[in-house]
């Protein structure tokens, strides 16, 4: 499974139509697998303010990200914290009964996410056992190992267990989200979109809470649960990058900036966004080593250390792949200028020997080719035209990490080369494709 996020400056330089088209490919291009589903890739809208894929493809989920925020509203995410501690201090109970080992595999991941709970995230008080949990969570410093659930034992033996086995039933309507609900599988396209079709930028209740922890946190883990679903995910993120879901972060395997070539302040604005998602990177990856996160990045890292081990985390961020693809070109000699005002900036922040072969290039889109096509045919280009076919191929290759790219320290004539082939690659798969048939 990968998680590739597509990247720009701003709005409008055609990220989302950048999205479209290579998943579109990357379904093309994935060898087929016997007896399986051919729904291996998933295309998630991740404006939350103003989604526009289910639009442009006229395919809409059955609930889309306004029900998100409705299910904050009805507090879901209190109910799904509550249903973990019940499961959670029924495995103590049943270690302090002897009914486990201090082996047991699930009293062990009961025990780390007992100990990673964001307690801030939920309100104790409106719940009838609130008050004996928050003893809990106050006493989980002193729980390191199975042995030490005796500490617990006076609070966990003044709980009623079945009433809190009524206080879920009568939540029982706030149940976690169904994701099948949230996701849309195109079948003429052979992907699924996930993403609403309904602005909330005019709802002022909705946008206000749009930055809080707990809807971030839950709508983290509502992505957390499409993820394991695919083979490849990709991100089409709002203007300037992660934005408030910064946490995501996490979870990224390659990231592909969409450098915009078509003025001289594009090309500085691009640059700019390159340089600010690389300090971003590195202050996150360095505070994680360090311990030092806070707030929704703390919560979202310390649920994925818990699930997946701080190791599996840690190399993750350590291999991020960084990709570029330029945009908004007419011809290939636009790109050496660009590439030669990019290498002198980092180089000016002492960061080119660090990223000059971490940086690949991915690809190039001439944007003259798809606005003639999008115009009149709508978003997906995709098998419309036969130049516009190798470039996006290329891109999805690059995801798929079939074949070796050149990067920013690669020479300009590699680089062109390497563009310029692409037409010739769309032509050729075209012909296999025929062949084939």
């Amino acid at each position: 499974m990968a998680v590739v996020s597509i990247i720009g400056p701003k709005g409008g330089i055609g990220k989302t139509t950048l999205s479209i088209n290579t998943a579109a490919a990357l379904t093309r291009l994935l060898p087929p697998r016997d007896k399986k589903s051919d729904n291996r890739v998933c295309l998630f809208d991740l404006d939350l303010r103003l989604p526009t894929i289910s639009s442009l493809l006229d395919s809409h989920p059955n609930k889309s990200f306004y029900d998100l925020f409705e299910t904050l509203a009805n507090k879901t995410w209190q109910i799904d914290f509550l249903r973990n501690f019940y499961q959670i201090i029924s495995r103590f109970q049943w270690f302090l009964e002897g009914r486990i080992d201090a082996g047991d595999e699930n009293l062990a991941r009961c025990l780390a996410h007992f100990r990673n709970f964001n307690a801030e995230l939920f309100l104790f008080t409106e719940f009838p056992q609130g008050d004996l949990l928050h003893e809990l969570i106050l006493d989980r410093n002193r729980v390191l190992a199975p042995k030490d659930l005796t500490l617990l034992r006076p609070i966990l033996d003044r709980l009623d267990m079945d009433a809190f086995r009524q206080t879920l039933k009568r939540h029982e309507n706030n149940s976690w989200p169904i994701v099948e609900e949230f996701i849309k599988y195109i079948e003429e396209y052979h992907f699924s979109i996930l993403g609403g079709e309904i602005p909330i930028l005019g709802k002022k209740a909705h946008r206000k809470r749009i930055n809080e922890p707990e809807l971030l946190l839950l709508f983290l883990d509502v992505l957390g649960k499409v993820l394991k679903r695919y083979d490849y995910v990709i991100l089409d993120t709002p203007a300037g990058g992660v934005h408030h879901l910064s946490s995501l972060i996490n979870v990224i395997d390659q990231v592909i900036f969409v450098f915009d070539l078509s003025n001289n302040i594009a090309v500085n604005g691009s640059i700019d966004a390159l340089h600010s998602f690389i300090d971003y990177y590195e202050d996150f990856y360095q505070d994680f080593q360090d311990h030092k996160l806070t707030g929704l990045d703390k919560a979202h890292a310390q649920r994925l250390v818990a699930e997946r081990g701080e190791e599996a985390v840690l190399n993750s961020l350590k291999n991020k792949k960084l990709g570029i693809v330029f945009n908004r070109c007419q011809n290939t000699r636009e790109i050496p200028p660009s590439l030669k005002k990019l290498r002198e900036y980092l180089d000016t922040l002492d960061k080119l020997e660090t990223y000059k072969d971490r940086i690949q290039i991915v690809g190039m889109v001439p944007h003259h080719k798809v606005i003639n096509i999008t115009n009149n045919r709508g978003a997906l280009f995709y098998n419309k035209d036969q130049g516009l076919t190798g470039h996006v191929d290329q891109i999805a290759q690059s995801i798929l990490g079939a074949d070796a790219r050149p990067t920013l320290n690669s020479p300009d004539k590699d680089i062109l080369r390497f563009l310029k082939i692409q037409n010739w690659l769309g032509f050729s798969k075209k012909l296999g494709r025929i062949a084939s048939i």
